[in-house]
C-alpha cells in the first residue's frame, strides 16, 4: 500500500480523531491497578472527562458510572446503548446527558459482545443503577479476530475482555498455536455457552508487520481490497485527462497554481493559487480534485466509496477510500499536468474579508508539487532558484494573507488547539524503527486557513438547500461548569463567559496559558470539556471554529462526505437541484451523514490502535533504558509520561510509587504523597525508566529511575 499521509485538517476539521474517544478500557478513580492490567497508554486524554461514582463490586473495586451529573433511574426501567466489557462486569453506556451509565454483572453479561448494542433492564435504580442485559439489539461485528489456542477443545482467544471463542469449525485454514487468526461466529452466546464460530483465515504470527496489519483490519471490517468490478471502474478511464473532458470548463492553465503537501504524500486533493485583484485586495482560488466526475451515482465505485466512506491511514500504509488508478493518478493534482477540479475562488478585501465567490468547474495544471519544508523556507524570505519569480511571490503573498485570514478567525472566538501529530517511521517491512513529532509551521498554517475559508464559503453558499454540513455543538453546561472549577483549582484565569461556553472565553483559557508548562493540561482539559465533531444534514454551527456553517469541501479523495458535497453544488450549478430532487437528497442524507461519522469513529479508532502497537514494537528493544520524561497525565491509577528524546507515551502504575501512599487530587490533577508531601503534577519533570513494553497489550509501563532521583515538588 502507498503512503497518504493525512493533512491540510486544522485541528477541529479532525475533531474526532483526537481526545474524544477512548483506546480502552477507563479504570476507576483512586484504584490501584495491578501490573498486567490493560491500562490504555491514553486514558487520560482520549476518555471523556465524566464525573464517577464508586459502586461496591464482588471483588471490591471501584466501578465508574459515568454521567454528567446523577439522575435517579427507576428499578425495571428499559435502557438500550452499547455495552462496554470490563472483563467480570461492563456497562450500558449512557446516551442520555445526566443518566448515569448501567452496570451489568452476572450472566447476562456473556450474552453481548464488546461494542454490541443492547437492551437492559434496571434492577437497581438510584444514582448508581445496576441491571441485567435483557437481549443484544445488534451485533457490533461478525468477524473477530484473537489468538489460536489449539487442544481437544481449540478457541480463538480474543484481544481484551471477553471470553474465548469456541472454533466450531476451522474450515480451510489450518493454524497453530500462538497464530493470530480471523473468525466468523456462527453461534452467538448465551448464559451457558460461549459464542462459536468458523475460522476463516490465518492472519500470521504476532508481532509480524504483515499480520498486525490485517489483524487490525479483520478486527475493525476494514476491506483491504477492492472488488475486480471496481478496480476495472477505476481503470477504464485511463492514465491521462483528455482535453475532450475539460471542454467548458475554465482553466487555469496561465495562473500560477500549485499544491502543498507533505514530502511523503502521494495523492495531492488540493491547489492554490492567489491573484492581486485591481482594486485592492486578492482573488484566492481554491481548486479540488473534481471526483464526482469520475465516481458516479449509483455505480460500482459509487457503492464502494459509500461504505469505505474514509481512508484509513496506519504508520506507512493507507487503506484507501478509491483504487490508487484514480487515488494516486486521475484525481491526484499532479505538477504539469491537466486535471479536472472543482474551484471555490472568493475575492477578499484588505482585511481578508470575503466580498464575494463564485463556485465552477475546472481545469488545472498545477506549476508546482511544494512540500511544507519548501514553502517554509520561502516564507522566511529564502530563494529557491527552481522556482520561478511569480510563484515565489505568490506563496510569499499567501503566507501574509493566511495571518490576516487567521486574525479574523482568532477574533471571532475561534480555537486553536496546536499539538504535535505522532509520525512513526517505518522500514521497508514495515517494523518502526522511530516515532517523532510531526510539528506544524506557517505553510501548514498557510493552508489549512485557505481550507478553511473554502468549507465556509461553500457552507454558507448552500444554506438554503439540502446540504451535508460539518458540525461542532456547543459544550454541555455542566461541563463548563466542572471546567471552571477545575481551572480555578490548578491557578487558571477563568474569564466571563466560560460557564455559558462561549468560544471566545476558552480561547482566552488557552491564549492565557500559551508556553507556559501547564499549557498541555490545560488544553486537554478543554478538549475533555468539548463534543465531538459529526457530520449532519442540519446546520448546527461549528462551536470550535466559532462558524455559522461549515463542511468538508476539501478532500473528497479520502472522504466520501466532501464527494457528496461536491455533487449538491455542481446539481446547483447546472440547475439540476429541482424540488424533486430536493426532496431525494433530504430523504438520503440523515442516514448517510450518521454512517459515514460511524465510519470516521472506526477509522480513527483503527489508526489509534495501530498506532500504539507500533509504539509499542519501537519500544520493545528499549526495555531497561532509562529517559528523562515528562509528565503528560495525572490519574488515580497512575502517572502518564513521555520521554523526551522519542515521542511515545507510558504508565508509571502508582503501586510502583513505593516510597509513599499517594491520593489522587482530581481536582487539581495531581498525586500527593501522604507522609512526604510530594506532588506529582502535569508538566514536571522526571528520569524514568521502561519497565516493560506489552505488544498485545498496546502499552508501555515504566518506573522512576532506581536511583530515586527524581525531582521533588512541594
Amino acid at each position: 500500500m502507498g503512503r497518504h499521509p493525512k493533512r491540510k485538517n486544522s485541528f477541529f476539521e479532525k475533531f474526532s480523531r483526537k481526545g474524544n474517544k477512548s483506546q480502552g478500557t477507563p479504570v476507576p478513580k483512586g484504584a490501584t491497578v495491578p501490573r498486567g492490567t490493560n491500562v490504555p497508554t491514553k486514558a487520560l486524554t482520549n476518555v471523556p472527562k465524566k464525573t464517577v461514582f464508586k459502586v461496591k463490586l464482588p471483588s471490591g473495586a471501584n466501578a465508574p458510572l459515568g454521567a454528567n451529573a446523577p439522575t435517579n433511574v427507576p428499578p425495571g426501567a428499559f435502557v438500550e446503548g452499547k455495552i462496554q466489557h470490563k472483563g467480570r462486569f461492563g456497562f450500558v453506556l449512557s446516551e442520555t446527558v445526566g443518566k448515569p451509565d448501567l452496570f451489568i454483572s452476572g450472566s447476562s453479561l456473556k450474552l453481548a459482545m464488546n461494542g454490541d448494542r443492547v437492551r437492559a433492564r434496571t434492577l437497581r435504580g438510584g444514582d448508581r443503577p445496576e441491571g441485567e442485559i435483557v437481549s443484544v439489539v445488534t451485533r457490533a461485528r461478525t468477524t473477530l479476530v484473537g489468538t489460536f489456542q489449539g487442544g481437544s477443545r481449540p478457541v480463538l482467544v480474543l484481544e481484551g475482555p471477553g471470553d474465548p471463542v469456541t472454533i466450531l469449525d476451522k474450515g480451510a485454514v489450518r493454524p497453530e498455536t500462538g497464530d493470530l487468526c480471523a473468525l466468523t461466529v456462527t453461534r452467538w452466546a448465551t448464559a451457558h455457552e460461549p459464542a462459536g464460530g468458523t475460522l476463516t483465515e490465518v492472519l500470521g504470527r504476532r508481532n509480524d508487520p504483515a499480520a498486525d496489519l490485517k489483524f487490525l483490519l479483520r478486527k475493525y471490517s476494514i476491506a483491504d481490497a477492492f472488488s475486480a468490478d471496481v478496480e476495472k471502474e477505476a481503470q477504464s478511464f485511463g492514465d491521462d485527462v483528455p482535453p475532450a473532458a475539460w471542454e467548458g470548463r475554465k482553466s487555469f492553465f496561465d495562473v500560477p497554481v500549485f499544491t502543498i503537501d507533505g514530502s511523503d504524500a502521494k495523492d495531492f486533493d488540493d491547489a492554490v493559487s492567489l491573484e492581486e485583484r485591481p482594486e485592492g485586495g486578492w482573488r484566492l482560488g481554491v481548486h479540488i480534485a473534481d471526483v464526482s466526475h469520475y465516481v458516479r451515482e449509483g455505480t460500482p465505485l459509487d457503492e464502494e466509496a459509500r461504505r469505505r466512506s474514509t481512508s484509513v491511514y496506519l504508520s506507512g500504509a493507507v487503506v484507501p477510500m478509491l483504487p490508487f488508478p484514480l487515488s494516486d493518478n486521475l484525481c491526484s493534482l499532479r505538477p504539469h499536468v491537466p486535471r479536472l477540479t472543482l474551484t471555490c475562488r472568493m475575492d477578499l478585501n484588505a482585511e481578508g474579508e470575503v466580498t464575494g465567490h463564485e463556485i465552477f468547474e475546472s481545469v488545472i495544471r498545477s506549476a508546482r508539487r511544494f512540500t511544507y519544508e519548501e514553502v517554509e523556507s520561502l516564507l522566511k524570505g529564502e530563494t529557491a532558484l527552481d522556482v520561478s519569480p511569480s510563484v515565489q511571490s505568490a506563496v510569499r503573498r499567501m503566507g501574509e494573507l493566511a495571518r490576516r485570514l487567521r486574525d479574523r478567525r482568532f477574533g471571532r472566538g475561534s480555537l486553536d488547539f496546536d499539538f504535535p501529530e505522532p509520525h512513526i517511521v517505518v522500514d521497508d517491512q514495515g517494523w518502526p524503527v522511530d516515532a517523532r513529532r510531526r510539528e506544524r509551521g506557517e505553510s501548514h498554517r498557510l493552508i489549512e486557513e485557505f481550507m478553511l475559508l473554502a468549507n465556509e464559503t461553500v457552507a454558507r453558499s448552500m444554506a438554503s438547500l439540502p446540504f451535508l454540513y460539518r458540525i461542532h455543538e456547543r459544550p454541555d453546561p455542566a461541563k463548563m461548569e466542572s471546567l471552571e472549577k477545575t481551572l480555578r483549582a490548578v491557578g487558571v484565569g477563568v474569564p466571563g463567559g466560560l460557564h455559558d461556553g462561549h468560544p471566545a472565553a476558552l480561547q482566552r483559557v488557552l491564549a492565557g496559558v500559551r508556553g507556559k508548562p501547564m499549557e498541555p493540561m490545560v488544553h486537554m482539559m478543554v478538549l475533555r470539556s468539548l463534543k465531538q465533531a459529526v457530520y449532519s444534514p442540519t446546520n448546527a454551527g461549528h462551536f470550535g471554529l466559532a462558524s455559522k456553517a461549515y463542511t468538508h469541501f476539501t478532500s473528497p479523495i479520502r472522504r466520501y462526505p466532501d464527494l457528496l458535497v461536491h455533487r449538491l453544488v455542481k446539481e446547483r450549478a447546472q440547475g439540476r437541484l429541482t424540488p424533486q430532487r430536493q426532496e431525494v437528497w433530504k430523504s438520503r442524507l440523515p442516514e448517510w451523514t450518521a454512517k459515514a461519522s460511524a465510519q470516521e469513529r472506526v477509522a480513527v479508532e483503527a489508526e489509534r490502535e495501530f498506532l500504539d502497537l507500533k509504539r509499542a514494537q519501537l519500544m520493545s528493544r528499549r526495555v531497561g533504558e532509562t529517559f528523562d520524561a515528562v509528565v503528560t497525565g495525572v490519574t488515580g491509577f497512575g502517572l502518564f509520561v513521555q520521554p523526551t528524546t522519542v515521542f511515545v507515551e507510558g504508565l508509571v502504575p502508582l503501586q510502583d510509587l513505593r516510597d509513599d501512599f499517594y491520593h489522587y487530587d482530581e481536582l487539581r490533577a495531581q498525586l500527593r504523597g501522604r507522609r512526604t508531601g510530594r506532588i506529582f503534577r502535569m508538566g514536571q519533570p522526571l528520569r524514568v525508566q521502561l519497565a516493560g513494553a506489552n505488544t498485545e497489550k498496546r502499552q508501555l509501563d515504566f518506573v522512576l529511575e532506581p536511583s530515586g532521583s527524581s525531582p521533588r515538588s512541594r
